[in-house]
């Protein structure tokens, strides 16, 4: 069965419909009592995202390549390879574009989205939006296990980036920045469709997850949080710590599966840009790609 989610295309500038296959299952798996046994005992354990993964690196995953790009519509003229140059679909899924693929916002003073996705702003932590469903607070402290960041990021303000399996699973970083420290905090492996986490939006701080802790001379301390969900066999990091890296340079990848990045600011420090703001506080994801402008400093 089909669902749909609404989302904002910056580039159009119109709201489209986000096909969401499987809809009947993830809210008969979320919100039923038999549904959270088999996420408890299967789905959202660890050995079934290892499984899949596996399967999806097998050299017979090669032939779902080119259906999955007729039926998507998934312009190749982008990636650095050609079809039948992927040795398996997730050598395919996690593949790398040409440098001028994703243009970068230049001007030092502006942030640019980590990756390809549909983006949603919460501009306070203290402050959940109205659409998450009333009684559910963000858990930041769970989110980060580390109480001196909880306290430093407490009141700021989040950029989450949620990938689906049709985008470009490569992400960056969103200005010039060193990494100081990654840590990893274990957890389940959840769907992050927004059918889930609207009401139930404490899977982004129960899912895996790594943290990075950046430092940028113009913004200050940051954090990018990538998370996994159902069927991503890793979140693999490419970038080093202690290594200044340039706005729009990788920092990693997601094998198969839907993901979310969050990028954390401390209060004040970003100045959003109004699209992103506006649909945001209606509750409408936005997609926006890589490198585009987020806010500014």
């Amino acid at each position: 069965m089909e669902g749909t989610v609404e989302f904002y295309n910056r580039y159009t500038k119109s709201l489209e419909q986000e096909v969401i296959y499987g809809e009947f299952f993830l809210r008969l798996l979320y919100h039923s009592s038999i549904g959270q046994l088999a996420i408890r005992h299967l789905i959202g354990r660890k050995i079934f995202s290892q499984i899949f993964g596996y399967l999806m690196r097998h050299p017979i995953s090669r032939r779902k390549i080119r259906p999955f790009v007729e039926r998507y519509k998934i312009d190749m003229l982008m990636a650095e390879k050609k079809i039948e140059d992927y040795r398996s679909f997730d050598e395919f899924f996690s593949r790398k574009l040409k440098r001028d693929a994703r243009p970068i916002a230049v001007d030092h003073r502006k942030i640019i989205f980590p990756c390809d996705g549909r983006h949603l702003l919460i501009e306070n932590f203290e402050k959940l939006p109205s659409f998450f469903i009333k009684g559910q607070r963000f858990d930041l402290k769970t989110l980060l296990q580390n109480g001196e960041l909880f306290e430093r990021f407490q009141n700021g303000s989040a950029v989450i980036s949620r990938l689906c399996p049709v985008d470009y699973h490569r992400f960056h970083f969103p200005c010039d920045a060193v990494i100081r420290k990654i840590y990893q905090v274990s957890g389940d492996y959840l769907s992050v469709n927004p059918v889930v986490t609207r009401s139930r939006i404490s899977v982004l701080f129960e899912n895996k997850r790594i943290v990075s802790v950046l430092h940028s001379q113009d913004i200050d301390q940051f954090l990018m949080v990538e998370i996994g969900a159902t069927c991503v066999g890793s979140i693999t990091q490419t970038a080093e710590v202690g290594r200044l890296y340039f706005k729009g340079e990788e920092k990693g990848f997601f094998s198969f599966g839907g993901s979310t990045i969050m990028t954390i600011f401390r209060k004040n420090r970003i100045r959003f840009v109004e699209d992103l703001r506006q649909n945001s506080a209606n509750g409408i994801e936005m997609f926006a790609f890589m490198g585009d402008n987020m806010g500014g400093i």
